[in-house]
């Protein structure tokens, strides 16, 4: 079943419960995408093609009804033939009987409706409240974020925001164009009644007959009451002169940013550790896409060694082998000296593994990362399906302490993932281990 909310304003309804109402949905709606994005499959989160049920009492606008808790109604309906005024109507049988309906073969129940989201209502959703930590102004470039800006004032929106500054401004102005021409009509009657009055007192000076000027009078005193009610029925505020400040989402030039994604694809990375990488580096892609329009984003995967691959290699990678974690950071760096100096870039860089790498390499790691966190914004660093902490975790939980933007994190089932990537990009202050 789908669904469509009408927006527009109705003469009959509140402009403000509909407002409410849009809130209510919005959050149910919220409520939902979340859920999906913890527990469905990666396919789902990419194409958000599958409908979202949400209860249906929240689809109800505040309303007036009459009060019933009084049952006892002192009427005959019409048609009427078998009960008189006075009779008692005993409740109807059957009401027991413990038989319920059928349930509904698509899953859904009365109390349900489903809704279908496009992929940007889904992405709005599913993102909201995200942004990239510590982005910092370098040199502007082409990357761009949408951002609420003032964009003028309409004619229609919502009562809060209707601006009485301009709206009393244009009924001022209304009211001005409207009684111009008949104020200037008005004005001229008076003129001619009082000639008029001169005249016929002059010739009552004489003696002479006024009849005709007292009918001429008498006509130009109509004339001169019906265009003051005229002027008088003019509204002082009309539906015309309302205006609302108007908000519109622009595109706001900041700076230059990357991202590298760096995924472990050994052998000890099995199909439910790799599940969980790519679910994280798909939210990622997502967020990053969603809400900046020129981010570059660097894929590296690595097993013994690592290599700049394309988005399809990277999310379709089987590969195994041994693991080492330092050729995949010394190409990182490399890259970041190369192509996205620190100076003119912000710099970001995350890393999913399952924590299994050669021991005497940590030392390498270490080194490597010393030099690297100075010039990152930060670092986010994901374990996945370990039952304890791993010697590398621990190793980036020390260095964390020195350097605040390395981020940790574990996560050993997928419902992990969606709450875990929320709390490491939000926009308050993040922590330094979830």
């Amino acid at each position: 079943m789908s669904m469509i909310i009408d927006r527009r304003s109705s003469g009959t309804r509140s402009t403000a419960n509909q407002d409410r109402l849009n809130r209510r949905v919005r959050a149910r709606l919220k409520v939902a995408v979340e859920k999906m994005a913890r527990s469905g499959s990666i396919e789902d989160l990419a194409n958000a093609d599958q409908p979202i049920s949400i209860p249906t009492r929240d689809l109800h606008e505040p309303s007036f009804r009459r009060d019933l808790s009084d049952t006892s109604w002192e009427r005959v309906l019409p048609g009427n033939k078998e009960y008189q005024r006075g009779d008692k109507i005993s409740k109807p049988e059957g009401g027991g009987s413990g038989k319920g309906r059928e349930g509904s073969p698509d899953g859904l129940g009365d109390d349900e409706v489903a809704i279908v989201l496009s992929a940007d209502e889904f992405l709005d959703l599913l993102f909201d409240g995200l942004a990239l930590p510590n982005l910092l102004k370098t040199v502007p470039g082409d990357i761009q974020a949408d951002q609420w800006r003032r964009a003028g004032f309409i004619k229609d929106g919502n009562p809060s925001r209707m601006h009485v500054g301009r709206t009393m401004r244009a009924a001022r102005a209304r009211r001005l164009a409207l009684r111009a021409g008949k104020r200037r009509e008005l004005q001229d009657l008076l003129d001619a009644r009082r000639t008029l009055q001169e005249e016929i007192q002059g010739r009552l000076a004489q003696k002479q007959d006024v009849s005709v000027e007292q009918e001429r009078l008498s006509e130009l005193d109509r004339q001169i009451a019906a265009l003051e009610r005229k002027i008088k029925a003019i509204p002082f505020i009309d539906e015309a002169d309302l205006r609302f400040a108007h908000i519109d989402q622009q595109p706001h030039p900041i700076t230059n940013a990357v991202m590298f994604c760096v995924m472990d694809v050994s052998g000890s990375m099995g199909e439910k550790e790799k599940d969980l990488a790519k679910r994280f580096f798909l939210l990622l892609y997502l967020f990053v896409h969603r809400h900046y329009q020129a981010v570059q984003i660097i894929f590296i995967k690595h097993h013994s060694t690592a290599s700049e691959c394309s988005e399809q290699a990277f999310f379709g990678a089987r590969e195994g082998g041994g693991t080492l974690v330092s050729p995949a950071i010394t190409l990182a760096e490399e890259i970041m000296q190369q192509r996205f100096p620190p100076d003119r870039w912000n710099v970001y860089l995350a890393q999913v593994s399952d924590g299994d790498n050669y021991f005497a390499d940590n030392a390498v790691v270490e080194k490597h990362l010393m030099s690297l966190l100075p010039r990152l914004r930060n670092l986010f660093y994901l374990e996945v399906n370990r039952d304890s902490e791993s010697d590398l975790l621990q190793l980036y939980e020390a260095i964390a302490q020195d350097f605040p933007e390395l981020i940790t994190a574990r996560a050993s089932e997928r419902e992990d993932i969606y709450p875990l990537f929320r709390t490491l990009f939000a926009t308050e202050e993040m922590p330094s281990h979830v």
